[in-house]
């Protein structure tokens, strides 16, 4: 359809300036910006308050176009003109708007329309016609000797195409725009224009408030970013000494070309070990990599499926690997009810109370391309069927690898669809309640991080002081400016109360005050080590869990947490059996009374399972205080604080003739009652098993 164009040079110099809303406008009264012109089959002229074109040419088409002097890369605008198709030889000859072009016509964008009612929209760069929209028939383009109104929203790196009023196309996969706009017309075709305008609008590319000009993005030495082999897709662990990525054509990766998953390490003096291979079963014959690392350094979520062979891939997906006694074991499928995605392309995050499972998929119901969804995780470990994240984080292009930060509200993500620098940038947004579906206004990261190619991944460790970026073939690392809510780092290891020996166990982590479990995560099967990522703003228990053993379990309040914090705090198991004695550290009274307050409860229920599960079970309930007050009135309340517990008890179902409660007041002291520590200790409740 299009033949060789004859250029014509036409440029007009405004002097609008910055300040000013219409970079230009002509309404065409008269002929002041000089639009006539005559040559080579082409006819330019003003008659009567309209631009007639007419291309006499047999074989070209034609441009007619002008000039303005504000960088269109760092502005954004409307561009509005009406055009009448007055002659053309055929149904099929188009005519229509050229913008954003370079002065050496290498880059150019139309809209263009036919008289047999359709439109098509292209983007002209390094030498291809790209489409956004092929010839279409659309019912809001007016055929010959009708009027057409074309308007033209740029913003940042989106923009969007009106024709009469009606969006016609929209799209964020531009970086770079020309200063020239105009007009192109076919052989034999004639058009009427009637008032061009371009308006200059409001920079729409909105920065997050912390945003630091000076920030520098440092490569991660050679021990990481090898010079000769591109790397990707960091992973930082919670506690920011694992840095897991991928190595993409590398002679030492196992299955070569493919991408493989390497990793390393951070020493005492914060520097980077040689990069590993991480080896079987995670690497196989496809390509391999992380998409998040729980905060137990014990469970990585995996893209693709895995054989049961440890060396077959089985498709695509997205799988869960867990470490075993000998090591990493062979991935397991995570199953997603109701899972469609109609796009080539796809990204996941497990969140670190590996409840909540993001995902960036294209569905029949979502706004466009990848929307952002999130599944939760049900009882029997598999998710729920994908739920929309909403029109405030998702828009009509192509969302991407969502990252939840450690405090479970701040979503970082990459997208198009918001203004941006170029093709993807990053951007961050805050969940605000729990519906999932209320976020704050997305806010892009920077031209620090962000630039006019594709930025398509962040990561952070729980202190969040650091992010990790994967551009330009290597690994960066960039202070992190973004205020997240305050978190707790909690590590340590797991053991056998009795004889002290590690143990493999599950941790749980419940909110005291709604009896609600919060996440899960597990200690690694050789170490016993395990750590845990708790946000601010709650009063937490946690405590190990594995058969045969009953939990002591440990709390900690961050009602008031100003920053991050790391805790270091031993979980111990007490076996079932006959005799043992478990502290119950998560009983709560008010200072001198029996009532139990609600955030007793979660510490009750799991006594309460055991009793349950185990019905040959009998136990004692002991109340113990410390040295303050008398002796009686001390014996009074222990005995009030054992009843209480064994009432709560017996109201759950569980037969009275199970339970014995007794109260010991001053006479079992465990520690000195002369510190404040000592005296917390001494006021407990504790129970012992009589029977198994």
């Amino acid at each position: 359809m299009r033949s060789t164009f004859t250029l014509i040079t036409f440029l007009l110099v405004t002097s609008l300036g910055w300040t000013q809303t219409i970079l230009f406008q002509d309404t065409f009264e008269d002929d002041k910006n000089k639009w006539t012109f005559n040559g080579d089959g082409f006819d330019s002229k003003i008659d009567d308050g309209k631009l007639i074109l007419e291309n006499k040419h047999a074989t070209n088409s034609k441009w007619r176009y002008i000039s303005i002097t504000q960088n269109t890369e760092a502005i954004d605008f409307d561009i509005e003109a009406t055009i009448t198709l007055d002659k053309t030889p055929n149904d099929y000859a188009t005519y229509g708007l050229v913008w954003g072009m370079y002065s050496d016509n290498s880059d150019y964008r139309v809209v263009q329309l036919s008289a047999n009612k359709q439109i098509q929209i292209y983007h002209y760069y390094s030498k291809e016609f790209h489409y956004g929209k092929k010839w279409t028939a659309s019912k809001n383009v007016e055929g010959k000797g009708r009027k057409n109104k074309i308007k033209v929203e740029k913003r940042a790196n989106t923009f969007k195409v009106y024709v009469n009023g009606v969006l016609e196309h929209q799209t964020g996969d531009n970086s770079y725009y020309g200063t020239l706009f105009g007009f192109i017309v076919d052989a034999g075709v004639t058009v009427e224009v009637e008032d061009l305008k371009i308006t200059e609008k409001p920079f729409s590319i909105k920065v997050v408030e912390e945003f630091n000009p000076n920030l520098k993005m440092v490569k991660l030495p050679e021990t990481v970013s090898s010079p000769t082999i591109e790397e990707a897709n960091p992973v930082i662990s919670a506690d920011g000494t694992i840095l897991y990525f991928d190595r993409k054509e590398n002679p030492l990766n196992v299955e070569s070309p493919k991408d493989d998953i390497w990793y390393s390490v951070k020493d005492k003096n914060g520097k980077w070990s040689e990069a590993k291979n991480i080896g079987r079963p995670l690497n196989n014959r496809d390509n391999n990599f992380v998409i998040s690392s729980s905060p137990d350094n014990n469970t990585l979520l995996l893209g693709n499926k895995y054989a049961s062979d440890g060396v077959s891939p089985n498709g695509g997906g997205v799988s869960i690997a867990k470490k075993g006694q000998s090591g990493w074991e062979i991935p397991k499928d995570v199953v997603i009810d109701d899972f469609i995605n109609t796009n080539g392309y796809v990204g996941y995050f497990l969140s670190n109370d590996n409840k909540n499972l993001l995902m960036t998929v294209e569905r029949p119901e979502g706004l466009g391309l990848k929307d952002i969804y999130v599944s939760f995780v049900k009882e029997d470990g598999t998710f729920s069927k994908p739920k929309s994240l909403g029109n405030v984080v998702n828009t009509f292009e192509d969302e991407a690898n969502p990252y939840l930060a450690s405090d479970g509200k701040t979503l970082y993500f990459a997208s198009k669809g918001h203004p941006g620098y170029g093709q993807f940038d990053l951007f961050v947004t805050k969940r605000l309640d729990d519906s999932w579906t209320n976020w704050t206004i997305p806010e892009n990261l920077g031209n620090v991080i962000n630039s006019p190619l594709y930025e398509l991944s962040i990561f952070l460790s729980a202190k969040g002081d650091k992010a990790y970026i994967g551009k330009q073939r290597d690994i960066w690392e960039v202070d992190n400016t973004v205020k997240q809510d305050p978190v707790v780092l909690v590590k340590g290891k797991v053991y056998d109360a009795k004889t002290k020996e590690i143990l493999s166990a599950k941790i749980e982590y419940n909110n005291l005050k709604t009896n609600k479990m919060i996440g899960t995560a597990i200690s690694d099967p050789k170490t016993g080590s395990y750590s845990i990522v708790l946000p601010y703003g709650f009063n937490y228990s946690f405590m190990a869990d594995k058969e045969n053993y009953y939990a002591i379990t440990q709390n900690v309040d961050l009602s008031n947490l100003k920053e991050y914090k790391e805790m270091e705090v031993d979980l111990y198991l007490t076996p079932i059996e006959k005799g043992a004695i478990i502290r119950l550290n998560n009983i709560f009274f008010d200072s001198g009374k029996y009532d139990l307050l609600s955030e007793s409860f979660a510490e009750l229920d799991i006594l309460f399972g055991l009793l349950k599960d185990n019905k040959n079970i009998k136990i004692e309930i002991a109340g113990h205080t410390d040295a303050v007050g008398s002796d009686d009135a001390n014996m009074e309340l222990s005995k009030n604080r054992a009843n209480s517990v064994q009432k709560y008890l017996v109201g759950k179902g569980i037969s009275s003739d199970r339970i014995v409660a007794k109260g010991y007041g001053e006479t079992k002291f465990i520690a000195p009652n002369t510190t404040e520590d000592g005296k917390q200790l001494n006021r407990r409740v504790e129970f012992v098993i009589l029977e198994k």
